[in-house]
């Protein structure tokens, strides 16, 4: 059991024949025994098949899946075989495939409101760089030379906002990782490729580039002489 009762030790000795190679799965965590071993040990009668919970089965065949089913899901009640299983797994993943889709809401408001905090520092900024940017027009900056600065700053502050999300998805997750190997034997590849780690960070550096567009449309309209008054 999971919790230990010395109450339920058993006077039997078991002759260890070999250890497995690990398979960073729950596996790694089972002591495997024969079945006989369990229904003969003190405490458990041989003649019931009550002591064992679940069984795994490699069929030959599709047809003695369909078998199998008919006898145990549809015509008896003592016992659940779980075939297809194609639809079983499905219909669990969209029972709980409501909290994928919050996570995934989550997301999507904490990019906006991080593009939004984008956007409103950088034009916030705009009234204090006034002199500055018309400084530079008389300098000979172009227009768009201007605004083009602006909507690369913006892409810039997301493309730091991303590298210290990577750096606190890394420490978060490795330590995770490392009390999930240790509790249940399954091993998280925490930098396992996956198309969300590329699109995510380029879509978010692109969405603060887009923020900036308003900034930038702001430094684009700075008059010169009016900015280039003594302060």
């Amino acid at each position: 059991g999971l919790v230990y009762d010395e109450k339920n030790q058993h006077a039997e000795t078991f002759h260890v024949t070999g250890i497995l190679a690990p398979s960073n799965t729950p596996a790694d965590k089972v002591i495997w025994i024969p079945l006989q071993g369990l229904q003969t040990m003190s405490g458990h009668d041989p003649r019931a098949a009550t002591d064992v919970s679940a069984v795994l089965i490699q069929l030959r065949s599709p047809a003695s899946g369909f078998m199998m089913d008919m006898t145990y899901n549809k015509q008896g009640n003592r016992l659940t075989f779980a075939y297809p299983i194609g639809s079983i797994m499905a219909e669990l993943f969209q029972k709980i495939s409501w909290f994928d889709q919050m996570l995934a809401l989550i997301a999507y408001l904490v990019a906006l409101v991080s593009a939004a905090g984008v956007l409103v520092a950088i034009y916030n900024s705009m009234a204090a760089r006034r002199r500055d940017i018309a400084i530079l027009r008389s300098l000979g900056a172009h227009r768009r030379t201007i605004c083009g600065a602006i909507v690369l700053e913006a892409a810039a502050i997301g493309l730091l906002g991303m590298a210290a999300a990577f750096a606190t998805y890394a420490a978060i997750l490795t330590g995770v990782a490392i009390v999930i190997r240790d509790q249940t034997g399954v091993l998280l590849e925490v930098w396992k490729y996956n198309p969300v780690m590329l699109w995510a960070p380029l879509g978010m550096i692109v969405l603060c580039a887009l923020g900036g567009l308003v900034p930038a449309w702001k430094a684009y309209r700075t008059d010169i002489a009016d900015n280039l008054a003594p302060v």
